[in-house]
Formats: C-alpha cells, sequence, structure tokens
C-alpha cells in the first residue's frame, strides 16, 4: 500500500513538471509568435511612426490593455519625446516632452529598469491619484533597450477587464520591448539614412544645377572669347616650347594657311638683316619681346607673298614660368603696297610738273624753228639738196611737237578732259579711227557690246585709242582685236582683247611706268599707257591687263557707272 501511494506521487510530480514545462513551452512559443509579429511588422513598414503604431497595437493586443504609450529618448535635448499613443491617453499624451526625473517614464529611463504596480492607490512609491484618466490604478511600463542603451519607454494602462496587469505580462512586454528597440533603432538609423541621402542628393542636385549653371557660363564665355579672337583682323598664333604652333586663329590662317602641329620656325618669314628663328627663341630662352616691323612672308604654295608686321611676347602660367609663346601678326601688304603707289603718285606729280613747264619751255622755241624751217623751205625751192635737209629739219621738229603734246597731256592738260560719251559710242570712234590701219595689218575687229549702257563719266575714246594702237602694234602679221563691254553690280567692264605677241612677266611689273616702251627709238614715248592709267584712276575706275606670251593681251577697265 505505501508503495502504491509512493508510486502515485512520483506519477503526480512527473505530471506537474510535465505542465510546468507545457506552460513554460506554451511562454516560448507565444515569445516566438509575439517576435514573428513585430519582425514581420518591422519588415513591411516604412517609417518608424508606422513601426510603433504596429508595436503598440500587438502589445494592446497581447496585455488586452485599453492604452498605451511609446515615448523616445531624444539624446540632443535630454528628454523623453512621444512617438505614439493609443487608446483613451492619445490625446492627452499629445506633443509631451518628459524628462527624466519627471513621472513614471522618467522613473523607467533612468532605472532603466521594468516598473509593474498592480494597485496605485495601494503602491506607496507613487502619489494618489487626482485625475479620471484611468479606469484602473494598474500599468506596466519598461525601457526600450538596445545593447544597454536608453531606446526609450514603452508603457500600458488599464486591461479591458478591469483587472490588474500580472508579473507574466511585465515578462512577455520586456521580449517585445527587446526586440521592438532593436527594430526602432534600425528602422530609425534607416530613416536617418534616407534622410542624409535625400539631402545629400538635394546638395547633390543643386550642385549640379550650380554646374551646369557654371558650365554654360564658361561655355558662353568660351565663345564670347573665341568669337573675339575670330573677329580680329590680326593674325593670332600660340607656340609651345619648342616651338609647334598650338593654335592659330583665322585671320593667321589666312595669312601662313594651314599652320597647326607646325614649328613657328618653319615658316618663311624673313626680314633683311634679322634672323627669325634666333629672335624667336629669344622669346622662349630669355622672356624677350621682339618685334618684326616690315617682314616679308611667303607661304608654301608660293602662289603670292605678304608684308607682316609682327610681335611675339612670352606666354607664361600661373607661377610666371615661361611655358610658351604668343605671336600677334597683322598683314600689312596692302598698306605697303598703298604707301609705295603713293610714292609713286608722288614722282609721277614731280615728272608730271616737270614735263608741263618743260612742255611750256619747249613750245614757243619749237613754233619759231618751225617757222623759220618753212620760210627756208620756200626761199631754197631751187635748190634740191637744202630742201632735203630742211623736210629733214622739219619731220625732227614734228616728232619732237609730239613728244611735248604727250607731255603736256600726261601733265593733266585739260584741253580733251571735259567730253564724255557713251561707252559703246567711245568704242565705235576708236574703230573708226583705227579701222583702215587694221585693214592694212588684216587684223579682224570683233565686238560684243552690251546694250544701254550708263555713262561712265569720263572720256574713254583716249584711252581706248591707245590700247588699239598697242594691241595693232602687237599683230605686225595680223590676228584678232576684240571689243566687250558689260555692266555688273553698277560697274562698267571694258575690255580690249587682242591675239599679238603677248608681253613678258619683266614688262608687265613696268608696263604702266611714264617713259617706259619697248618700241624702236622714235616711234614711243612711253607715255601712253601712263595716261590711260592716270586717266581711268582719277575717275575712281581701274585698269587690269593679262597676258601670256606668244598667245595674246586683255585689257580690262572698270568704271562706276554715273
Amino acid at each position: 500500500m505505501h508503495n502504491r501511494i509512493a508510486g502515485l506521487e512520483r506519477r503526480a510530480a512527473k505530471l506537474e513538471q510535465i505542465r510546468a514545462e507545457t506552460r513554460k513551452l506554451s511562454g516560448k512559443l507565444y515569445e516566438l509568435a509575439l517576435l514573428h509579429d513585430i519582425w514581420q511588422a518591422a519588415k513591411s513598414v516604412q517609417s518608424v511612426r508606422e513601426l510603433l503604431d504596429c508595436v503598440l497595437d500587438t502589445c494592446m493586443q497581447m496585455l488586452g490593455a485599453e492604452s498605451g504609450s511609446i515615448l523616445l529618448f531624444d539624446k540632443d535635448s535630454g528628454e523623453l519625446v512621444l512617438g505614439a499613443a493609443k487608446g483613451r491617453l492619445a490625446e492627452t499624451l499629445r506633443d509631451v516632452r518628459q524628462k527624466l526625473d519627471e513621472g513614471v517614464a522618467g522613473y523607467v529611463a533612468t532605472a532603466l529598469q521594468p516598473l509593474f504596480v498592480a494597485d496605485i492607490e495601494k503602491d506607496g512609491r507613487f502619489q494618489r491619484r487626482t485625475s479620471g484618466r484611468h479606469t484602473t490604478g494598474s500599468f506596466v511600463s519598461v525601457p526600450l533597450l538596445e545593447n544597454d542603451e536608453l531606446v526609450g519607454v514603452i508603457s500600458f494602462h488599464d486591461k479591458r477587464d478591469g483587472k490588474a496587469f500580472e508579473p507574466q505580462d511585465v515578462k512577455q512586454l520586456l521580449v517585445a520591448a527587446r526586440y521592438s528597440a532593436s527594430a526602432i533603432v534600425k528602422l530609425s538609423r534607416h530613416e536617418l539614412l534616407e534622410e542624409f541621402n535625400r539631402e545629400l542628393h538635394a546638395r547633390l542636385d543643386g550642385a549640379l544645377a550650380k554646374l551646369a549653371d557654371t558650365n554654360r557660363e564658361l561655355s558662353r564665355l568660351r565663345s564670347y572669347n573665341e568669337g573675339i579672337v575670330r573677329s580680329i583682323p590680326l593674325g593670332l598664333l600660340t607656340f609651345n616650347q619648342s616651338f609647334e604652333i598650338t593654335f592659330c586663329n583665322q585671320r593667321g590662317e589666312e595669312i601662313f594657311g594651314t599652320v597647326a602641329g607646325m614649328s613657328l620656325l618653319e615658316l618663311d618669314v624673313t626680314e633683311k638683316g634679322r634672323s627669325w628663328s634666333r629672335e624667336l627663341a629669344a622669346v622662349i630662352e630669355t622672356g624677350d619681346v621682339v618685334r618684326f616691323d616690315s617682314a616679308a612672308f611667303v607661304p608654301a604654295s608660293g602662289d603670292r607673298s605678304f608684308v607682316v608686321r609682327s610681335v611675339a611676347t612670352p606666354l607664361r602660367d600661373a607661377e610666371g614660368a615661361i611655358v610658351g609663346g604668343v605671336a600677334v601678326v597683322e598683314d600689312i601688304t596692302a598698306r605697303v603696297r598703298m604707301e609705295r603707289m603713293l610714292a609713286a603718285s608722288e614722282r609721277h606729280a614731280v615728272i608730271g610738273k616737270l614735263a608741263a613747264r618743260v612742255a611750256h619751255e619747249l613750245n614757243n622755241p619749237l613754233d619759231g624753228i618751225m617757222r623759220f624751217v618753212n620760210l627756208s623751205l620756200a626761199l631754197t625751192k631751187d635748190d634740191p639738196r637744202m630742201q632735203t635737209y630742211m623736210q629733214e629739219m622739219r619731220k625732227g621738229l614734228e616728232r619732237m611737237a609730239g613728244i611735248v603734246g604727250s607731255l603736256l597731256e600726261f601733265s593733266r592738260n585739260p584741253h580733251r578732259g571735259n567730253r564724255i560719251v557713251q561707252t559703246n559710242d567711245a568704242v565705235n570712234e576708236t574703230i573708226a579711227s583705227i579701222k583702215y590701219r587694221a585693214e592694212d595689218l588684216h587684223v579682224k575687229i570683233e565686238t560684243d557690246l552690251a546694250p544701254n549702257l550708263p555713262m561712265p563719266g569720263c572720256d574713254l575714246t583716249q584711252v581706248l585709242l591707245n590700247l588699239s594702237k598697242n594691241a595693232l602694234d602687237a599683230m605686225p602679221d595680223g590676228g584678232t582685236l576684240r571689243f566687250g563691254t558689260a555692266l555688273r553690280d553698277g560697274t562698267v567692264i571694258i575690255t580690249v582683247a587682242d591675239t599679238g605677241a603677248g608681253i613678258s612677266p619683266a614688262v608687265m611689273k613696268r608696263l604702266f611706268d611714264p617713259f617706259f616702251t619697248t618700241k624702236e627709238r622714235g616711234k614711243g614715248t612711253g607715255l601712253g599707257l601712263a595716261i590711260c592709267h592716270d586717266m581711268i584712276e582719277k575717275h575712281r575706275g581701274t585698269i587690269g591687263v593679262e597676258s601670256t606670251e606668244g598667245t595674246g593681251t586683255t585689257f580690262t577697265i572698270k568704271l562706276p557707272a554715273s
């Protein structure tokens, strides 16, 4: 009997142990379910506020509480700040900030220990209630800790069944608080990181926008500066320490051609008594400023030459070290040509004045000698030998008179200057004057005359006669003489072309010089083309010539229509 009782007691103890383990296992399962709910909430929500609401809902459901709140610890202010509240206390706790030495939550936050009160009326640690916010005097409050650091305080008041909270509620709440604190910290850090990223992106966007504005402004300034460099009427070149050309503006390319990548020393620039390469080397080596006031430049093509004025200066970096040079080049070819033309005009003016004076001084003696020669011819009719002598004397005097007349004409004698005829009429008059001589030389005359031409502003007949006579002299064995007229862009254009022997390049250079002639002595004064040139230029026109030896010559006259 005694053994049977002992066996029953052992079975009862074993059963009680199984029940205890079952309750313990149930509690663990409940905790796991609770943690799973919190984990799911932390995974699904997007903000700390949503996570706090989910934690409150889960814990209130677990505890059967009517109201609850979560106060978060603000490290900057050292206060507890409301994170979320639900139930009856939600309105009264709105925007609450609580110091650590105030109230129940402050007590829990300071002690870092949970607080369980079954009935505040019977607990001597707190003052009696003076308000009717709570239906019961029972509440539970635990700290939210992450690695033993305060995150906040979670509190619940008043069970829905009116009963007091139990120690088991505290244990469950501590489990929920531990994992909730971890989730809150992680999500808070995530929010801070996102906020930092947003701020960083905002700053980056602002910096990129500012950079874009700066780039646009730099691009505008670059285009503006490039426009200035392109527009200046001077050639601008930059070169490095090896004299390699690194930049050349548009005007520079018009003068030098395509020179990018070439050596500046390769350019064929010469000035009497000076070395282009040696003086440019001084720009790099000693920082000298080198000037060439009138240097000749011949491009590689060799089709034309320039007269240039250049200044080369050292190019320095921010520290003042010489890294290359800058050359500014001005094309003064037209200016030099104009100066030469001016000098020639001055010489012509002097010659003209001298010719006029000589002509006037010679006219009277020549006239007297001619009269005496004519008288002598009349008095020596019966002496054939004397008649022959006198005839030769008169021919010489007539030739002298012709030279004097040409000199007077070259000095701008106005005896024909005011006669103006229509262009085609001047051509026809010229043809009528040379017609018989052209027939004797077997020269064919052709015309291509444009109708209704305006008046040219000067008498072209004398000019055309001089050109026509020279053309006939160039075709002693026959050929073709062509006259052409046209009107283009307000300019009257007259051409006189022959198929004669042509003009050599050496003669071409002096073609319009006074007293220069290729004719035999006694057959030309060398003033005909000079007179044509002066007369055309006097009326703001130009006269040009193109010729190929053995093929022929073409004179082109251009006059503004009047």
